[in-house]
């Protein structure tokens, strides 16, 4: 009886190790490359050329660091991870923007 049960314990465990280590689908894939488009245009709205370049090297090293991920929750984590900071990316552009354009703010340096 305690053979069978290591037995059934062991397939348990394999079941769920291979559910969460199978490949990213083509949507997940889509999905992926489409927030990676969307940070690298998202960067070119920043105020200025290093504020651009420092959103273009932290995703390209984001995504380079994580194509490999097998993980599906892992996966699912980094893109909503993603989204956030394409959301983030979103916001300081136009409030740095804003700062930048803004004739009363003129000589500060940011």
């Amino acid at each position: 009886l305690s053979s069978t049960y290591v037995r059934t314990q062991h397939y348990q465990v394999s079941s769920e190790v291979k559910k969460h280590t199978m490949a990213p689908t083509a949507a997940t894939r889509a999905r992926a490359l489409s927030l990676y488009r969307q940070l690298l245009r998202g960067a070119l709205k920043m105020p200025t050329p290093n504020r651009q370049n420092y959103v273009i090297k932290k995703t390209k090293m984001e995504y380079k660091k994580n194509r490999n991920l097998t993980d599906l929750e892992e996966i699912e984590f980094q893109l909503r991870l993603a989204d956030t900071n394409l959301d983030t990316v979103l916001v300081q552009a136009e409030h740095l923007t804003k700062l930048f354009n803004d004739p009363t703010i003129h000589g500060h340096d940011f």
